[in-house]
Parts: structure tokens; sequence; C-alpha cells
């Protein structure tokens, strides 16, 4: 407990620093200056502290000079619905990337595809000597086939095609 009391003044004493003093002065040439250091014939202000929330405007303040707009109805009496409607020129849109991404898919399927033929075919000479090297190209080459195979499948279902 008393470890509390301690951290919180503590705190408090540290915080209190941040809070300097403001004064005012007239330089040699008559110009206003303000500093948070005390100087001699110095007048100390007493500001209020500030406030990060600003209130709401008043009537008296619309009728400011210079103010041009008048004060806004009040909006808590309006109802706002939200629009329902479906906006077809995006889903169109969304329709196109997607058939798109589709068509690349299935181009890059079919060189997955034949690259894995190929390799199957023929080994490489440094994988005469060394059948795991071998065996790890054909996956990563199965592996590739497999994830585009996926891809198509997703996409079609967001497309709702059948393949």
């Amino acid at each position: 407990m008393k470890n509390l009391i301690y951290g919180l003044i503590s705190i408090g004493l540290i915080t209190s620093g941040f809070a300097d003093d403001i004064y005012l002065y007239k330089d040699k040439n008559g110009n206003s200056v303000y500093t948070n250091k005390p100087v001699k014939n110095a007048k100390k202000l007493n500001l209020p502290p500030l406030s990060v929330y600003s209130s709401p405007m008043s009537k008296r303040d619309y009728a400011a000079k210079g103010y041009t707009q008048a004060p806004n109805e009040d909006k808590s009496t309006k109802i706002y619905t939200k629009d329902t409607a479906p906006t077809y020129g995006n889903e169109t849109g969304r329709q196109q990337i997607l058939n798109e991404e589709l068509n690349r898919e299935k181009q890059a399927l079919s060189d997955s595809q034949q690259a894995l033929t190929t390799a199957k075919q023929t080994k490489l000479a440094s994988e005469i000597n060394q059948p795991e090297q071998y065996q790890a190209r054909i996956q990563s080459l199965q592996d590739a086939v497999t994830e585009h195979q996926k891809n198509i499948s997703t996409l079609s279902k967001q497309l709702g095609v059948n393949n």
C-alpha cells in the first residue's frame, strides 16, 4: 500500500514539471515576447489548461463577423437507411477480373503439367547419381501443378462455374 502511495506521489511530481509557467515581457523594440523562463520585468500569465475537445458552436458563434455559413439543422431527426441496391458495375468488373485470372491459371496449369511431363522423361546429369535431387525437382513441379489446380477450383467456385 505504501508503494502505491509513493508511486502516485512520484508520478504527480514528475508530471507537474510539464506544466511550466508562461511569462510575458516587452523587449527593447517594444515587441511582446512569451517565454517559459522568468525574465526581469516579466508578467506571469495565468492561462487555463489546454483542452483537446472543442465545445459545440453556439448561435452566437455563427453570428460572428466573417462567418458565412448558417447553422446546420438538427440531424438527429433525420433517418438514414442503408442502400441495399446491388452495385452491378462493381460486380461485372469483379467477374471480368476473376475470368481473366481463371484464364491465366489455366494457362499456368497447362505449362506446369507440360514441364512436369518433360521432367519425368528426362534426368539432368547432376541427378543421375543423386536420385533425391531428381525426386525434389519432380515434387516441386508436382506441387506447382497442385497449386494451380486448387486456384482454378477456387476461382471457379467464386464465378459459379463448374470445371
